[in-house]
């Protein structure tokens, strides 16, 4: 599909579903630059599409030992983007769900070391002012909202 069709179908989505738009592509671009520059490591997530019905992946209960793909997620959003089946255009995420920590493997006989970044993931969000959630353990970024996930939004000014 062609990045305008898809661009324009995500729009009617939203309308549809009357969500709000919660992050502009700047605030996007300074999330993911800042996952880059500042993070000892890219914090894994499970993102949900406007477009698809289930989050992929589809579970992400329990810590991973992974790193996540954040370019993958948010993709390219300059005027001439094009997006292929690899890379997610920012305008269609619903929502990212983030685990900013990881499992390092340490051996066969030895427990996985639980890598925390939680401090330095918090601090660049209130430094960005990217609006989040906090649910447990986890971290929910949106990009549109209901009225009631809207309602629950930390924002820093």
């Amino acid at each position: 599909m062609e990045y305008d069709k898809y661009k324009i179908k995500v729009q009617k989505e939203v309308e549809r579903r009357g969500l709000t738009s919660v992050l502009n592509d700047t605030r996007w671009n300074r999330l993911l630059q800042g996952i880059y520059k500042r993070l000892p490591f890219a914090p894994p997530f499970q993102m949900k599409d406007v477009l698809e019905e289930l989050p992929y992946p589809e579970y992400f209960e329990q810590d991973v030992n992974y790193n996540g793909d954040w370019h993958a997620a948010i993709g390219d959003m300059s005027d001439d983007a094009r997006f292929t089946p690899l890379q997610n255009p920012a305008f269609a995420i619903e929502w990212l769900r983030i685990k900013p920590r990881r499992l390092e493997y340490q051996g066969r006989l030895v427990e996985p070391l639980l890598l925390d970044i939680e401090q330095e993931f918090v601090t660049l969000l209130r430094e960005e002012r990217i609006p989040y959630v906090k649910k447990g353990n986890d971290y929910w970024i949106y990009g549109y909202a209901t009225a009631e996930q809207f309602a629950e939004i930390h924002m820093d000014s």
